[in-house]
């Protein structure tokens, strides 16, 4: 048996044994281009650090730099909430770009 084929078999198995294990706990569909700084700063630790993350790699993505720094990060996605914080109904795309000075190519 392949490591794959064997893989997927404990996959699986593991699956069937425990079906809630493969279940998402919430489903979480976002449209980043609506999404609200005021929405953005009721989430939870994780559901920020997802969506800012995505938003790091989609400006990043523009910009063809696959290099992350984590702590430059960090300061980035506080620098966001922050303007998040003084301007709930500012799109957190467009709070990124105005609280970063990004310039995405349109």
């Amino acid at each position: 048996m392949t490591r794959i084929a064997y893989r997927l078999g404990i996959i699986l198995a593991l699956t069937t044994i425990h079906p809630t294990a493969s279940i998402a706990e919430e489903k979480m569909v976002v449209d980043m281009s609506k999404l609200t700084c005021g929405e953005l700063t009721k989430l939870g630790f994780q559901d920020f650090a997802g969506l800012t993350m995505w938003l790091s790699g989609y400006y990043n993505a523009g910009a063809h730099n696959t290099v992350i720094d984590l702590e430059e990060f960090a300061r980035a996605a506080k620098t966001v909430k922050d303007y998040c914080k003084r301007n709930t109904r500012a799109t957190v795309m467009a709070a990124a770009e105005r609280a970063l000075g990004i310039t995405m190519p349109r």
